[in-house]
């Protein structure tokens, strides 16, 4: 995102003073194509806008699919996940939760008890107490957290202490719910990456309405202006991407 702003503020600069028409210039930066249709190319201006178009209902569709599964994942965590039955595993405070376990977790415990720290008056301060996001408090990363770390696999309800592991098994709930949180990212990510190509969109937009402003400035005939240069681009990894212009002698 900040290379395309670079780029367009760098194109900004290298318009010569007083001897281009910046209205069309103007009009590509507010919606693709507006800059061709003002100056009388008409066809790139409709695929311009078809493209835009398209990049909106993508990005709508995308974000709607995203908060959709959102609200599948989360509701199927309130149904499979429990914070009574996640501290009984390592607290003697909470046994008589209506969730908790019939006893301690071995691997819950030997956990708080190698990541006990002490505050200054040698009171136990507890990892795990720390490091718990409450739902009433910050329910996004409450849900994300029950997902990422490891130590938060006590809490499901189908995981077995008596046969601990690290990492979820596929048919686990929590390895149902690390998939369906990554389908709702997915969804997210393309809506963003509908965005970021929209935003190139408009600098190509931008600088093939620049080019055109050269060539008729230079008292170039429309066909040397369409047939004269060929733009291409490309969205790499990373969020980078590829401008090349070519020249046609």
């Amino acid at each position: 995102m900040k290379r395309l702003l670079t780029l367009l503020l760098l194109l900004l600069v290298a318009l010569p003073i007083a001897a281009i028409d910046v209205k069309p210039l103007a009009y590509s930066l507010l919606m693709p194509g507006m800059g061709e249709y003002s100056l009388g190319y008409k066809t790139r201006a409709y695929a311009h806008w078809a493209v835009e178009a398209g990049g909106w209902y993508g990005v709508v569709h995308y974000r709607n699919v995203g908060f959709d599964r959102r609200y599948e994942y989360e509701a199927y965590a309130d149904v499979h996940w429990s914070e009574g039955r996640w501290r009984s595993a390592w607290s003697e405070d909470w046994l008589d939760h209506e969730d908790a376990w019939d006893e301690l977790c071995a691997s819950a415990v030997a956990f708080d008890e190698s990541h006990i720290t002490y505050d200054d008056n040698e009171n136990p301060v507890h990892y795990l107490d720390t490091h718990f996001a409450p739902y009433d408090e910050d329910p996004q990363h409450y849900y994300e957290n029950l997902g990422k770390y490891d130590w938060y696999r006590w809490g499901w309800d189908d995981y077995d202490c008596a046969d601990d592991h690290l990492n979820p098994r596929p048919g686990d709930h929590r390895y149902i719910y690390g998939k369906m949180r990554n389908s709702s990212d997915d969804a997210f990510n393309t809506a963003h990456n509908i965005l970021t190509a929209m935003l190139l969109a408009r600098v190509v937009s931008l600088v093939d309405t620049y080019i055109i402003l050269v060539r008729l400035d230079h008292g170039s005939s429309d066909q040397a202006i369409r047939d004269g240069w060929r733009m291409s681009y490309q969205i790499e990894d990373r969020g980078g991407f590829r401008l090349g212009m070519t020249r046609n002698w």
